[in-house]
């Protein structure tokens, strides 16, 4: 069965990623805290990968934000992610890598263009 999120989960999610656009420096600086505390849950990369290939519905910035949120935890956290999460990830990246979205393609793509950025590169040269 394919993983699904938690709707309360999904929600607060969606709320930090709305929260983090903010200007306030206060509220910069929670967002910057809570994204430390999920970044201790890999199951919290399940949902960025969602929220950037599934939520067609949500807001274009939030989804990209969620795509490079996802970006800098692979980069940093990538050998702490157990194998589903990884391969979760991997097959909603290389399936959405199409999205009708420009601003979501770039924000897919530029990890399959840039080597250095690319998590679907990154996953597969784990594997």
């Amino acid at each position: 069965m394919e993983w699904q999120p938690d709707e309360q989960g999904l929600q607060q999610v969606l709320q930090l990623l709305k929260d983090s656009q903010s200007p306030d420096t206060a509220t910069q600086r929670a967002v910057q805290e809570k994204l430390e505390q999920l970044n201790q849950f890999p199951d919290f990369n399940n949902y960025l990968i969602f929220v950037l290939t599934s939520l067609k519905s949500e807001d274009e910035p939030t989804r990209s934000l969620s795509g490079l949120i996802l970006k800098n935890n692979v980069k940093a956290h990538y050998q702490n992610f157990p194998p589903n999460v990884a391969d979760f990830i991997k097959r909603e990246c290389l399936n959405n890598i199409g999205d009708p979205s420009p601003l979501i393609r770039a924000t897919i793509g530029g990890w399959t263009v840039r080597k250095s950025d690319c998590v679907c590169r990154l996953l597969t040269k784990v594997w």
